[in-house]
């Protein structure tokens, strides 16, 4: 599947030159979901694995070691009793064998000011070790408990030990998403969390204890407050199992073309789709003629890949050596994978791969899921963020879709806001700026709807060459709705509080639109503006079309309103123009350019770096 790994390679490049990775956001006070939380109890067709060998429900605490870290007083650290003791759940986990349980608490971040302590680790450790041999059991076990709690700026590791001083991280959960006013959700109550433990021990494993830890995710962000900030974590119903006999599990899936998934394709951008999946096999038994399958639109197209054996403990990357293209007519496509083997899988749910559904449409190309979950923004300061897109065929980019969320935490009425075009430099992975929009300022009626703001000029794009499109602000305001995940390098933010790119998991609603009819539009005395590069670190250059003979004048002004630089330019000719902007001398920050003549205005704004 070569043609499917091109860009992973390219993003290789990226990171290494100029970019880092910004997610999860660190989330700040204002962020908290401070309305009592709703227990969402876990479906009743929990996971059940083999025999249990050791288990601990916390009725009797002496099991169990804290330490916390030095702090004392209920609200801090673990405690082991039947009565929820933190700031945010009211009732606690509502576990299996109910009565005492394990629950973590650091301060209350809504008091004033907030309670919560800094430079802390708090751990929660099983007092003697668990002899797993000596219970019958072997390498082959699982770590099974009940857990509750959410997400915010904290760390919550699951860690064992055959010494009782040197820990190994097993578990964490940092899959779950983040619960803050932007979106997100509480764990269920309960979630049973299973970890493979073959893999850490030894055929004939020696005696381990098994450790529950709680830190920030965020370290180099020590002194900040809101790093240590945590809903609570609650664990009861601790259990060593032994594995099952035959289990399957799906850690990973891909498709997409060219290494991105597309939601929604113009027809003149449809290509190849490949389909892959990462297949563990954390049961005894060897798992042979064990395929992935795939379903389009009900049988209209399918196919397997080869078939392959996976030893237990080993990991195989399964995928099709044949490509799916969908026709080049609108419509919805619908995609079911599924996973096949030889033996009865005994833990089915955990290798069921959700449908695919995305669309063929007449000119909207977009990485979003269309299903809005979240936003992304940068507190006060401003910031871009976009998604990558692949060209396939030659066409002319018109315009930039965004969705930006209303309500108490969304975008600003009133903030300016772009959009912007760059392509990809497939040697050095730069991004380099190609077109943007008119600055726009939002209204309440362009929140929570599809926004389309047309490029100033259009762009030719090309095929075989990758795009980012984005939605930015030079000022605070700024919420970009979210809709699904972003493979690593994919997604992107310019953060202009250090003028650094960073890529994210968030997939913003940003598109890319082809529509055609937007070439019908009546020319303005001045059209096609830009200011090139943008932003620049040296000298700058203004082009813009002048449609009549006339006066032009041309006016740079700073953030405060000094005028930087002033061209009264007397009877330019009609067509292209091209005029200096001595940036060079000036100081880092944004700048805005008028371009007035004949009772015309246009402005443009761009960053001196």
């Amino acid at each position: 599947m070569q043609k499917m790994k091109k860009l992973i390679l390219l993003f290789s490049a990226i990171a290494s030159v100029a970019y880092a990775q910004k997610a999860p956001r660190i989330q700040t006070f204002q962020d908290l979901v401070k309305a009592p939380n709703v227990h969402v109890k876990a479906p009743a067709d929990e996971k059940i694995l083999g025999i249990t060998l050791w288990s601990d429900d916390f009725s009797d605490p002496a099991n169990w070691t804290l330490d916390n870290s030095g702090q004392s007083g209920i609200e801090f650290g673990w405690n082991i009793n039947s009565t929820n003791d933190g700031w945010w759940s009211s009732n606690g986990i509502t576990s299996t064998s109910g009565g005492n349980y394990a629950e973590l608490v650091n301060g209350d971040p809504t008091a004033s000011p907030g309670t919560q302590a800094l430079n802390v680790v708090y751990t929660l450790t099983s007092a003697q070790p668990i002899d797993i041999a000596a219970l019958g059991g072997s390498n082959q076990v699982s770590l099974q408990f009940e857990q509750y709690g959410a997400r915010f700026n904290d760390l919550q590791e699951i860690q064992i030990s055959t010494d009782g001083s040197t820990w190994v991280t097993v578990g964490n959960n940092l899959d779950k998403p983040v619960l803050s006013s932007a979106g997100g959700s509480a764990y269920a109550n309960p979630d049973t969390k299973i970890i493979n433990l073959a893999t850490f021990l030894s055929v004939t494993p020696s005696p381990i204890w098994v450790r529950f830890s709680w830190t920030t995710n965020f370290p180099s962000s020590a002194t900040n407050p809101n790093v240590w900030v945590t809903y609570g974590w609650y664990i009861d119903d601790v259990k060593i199992v032994t594995n099952p006999t035959n289990d399957l599990s799906v850690t990973s899936t891909f498709w997409g073309s060219v290494g991105l998934p597309y939601y929604q394709i113009p027809d003149e951008q449809v290509t190849e789709i490949g389909f892959s999946a990462d297949v563990f096999n954390g049961g005894v038994n060897t798992q042979t003629n064990v395929q992935l399958n795939i379903n389009a639109n009900n049988g209209a197209w399918t196919d397997s890949s080869s078939p392959v054996s996976i030893n237990s403990l080993d990991t195989a990357v399964i995928e099709l050596t044949t490509f799916y293209t969908p026709p080049a007519t609108p419509g919805n496509i619908s995609i079911t994978r599924t996973i096949t083997a030889d033996s009865t899988d005994d833990i089915p749910a955990n290798n069921v791969i959700s449908n695919i559904d995305f669309a063929v449409t007449d000119f909207i190309y977009a990485r979003d899921n269309g299903t809005p979950s979240g936003s992304t923004s940068n507190g006060t300061d401003g910031f871009e963020s976009g998604n990558l897109f692949d060209i396939f065929q030659d066409a002319t980019l018109k315009a930039i879709n965004v969705r930006l969320p209303g309500g108490a935490n969304g975008a600003t009425v009133g903030t300016e806001i772009f959009v912007k075009l760059y392509s990809v430099d497939a040697t050095t992975g730069d991004f380099v700026f190609e077109s943007e929009s008119a600055p726009f300022v939002l209204a309440s009626n362009n929140l929570n709807t599809n926004l389309v703001l047309e490029l100033e000029p259009y762009v030719d794009v090309y095929a075989g060459t990758t795009y980012l499109a984005v939605v930015g602000s030079y000022s605070a305001g700024l919420r970009v709705s979210n809709a699904g995940k972003s493979d690593p390098q994919t997604t992107f933010f310019l953060d202009m509080a250090d003028n650094t790119w960073y890529y994210s998991t968030n997939t913003p609603m940003v598109r890319m639109n082809f529509d055609p009819i937007l070439n019908v539009m009546e020319q303005s005395e001045l059209s096609q503006a830009v200011v090139l590069p943008n932003p620049t670190d040296q000298h700058a250059t203004l082009r813009f079309d002048l449609k009549n003979t006339s006066d032009v004048n041309i006016t740079v002004t700073d953030l405060t309103g000094k005028v930087m630089q002033r061209n009264i330019l007397a009877q330019l000719t009609a067509g292209a123009q091209e005029i200096g902007l001595s940036s060079e001398q000036w100081a880092a920050g944004i700048y805005t350019v008028t371009i007035t003549t004949n009772g015309a205005i246009l402005t443009k704004k761009f960053v001196k770096r």
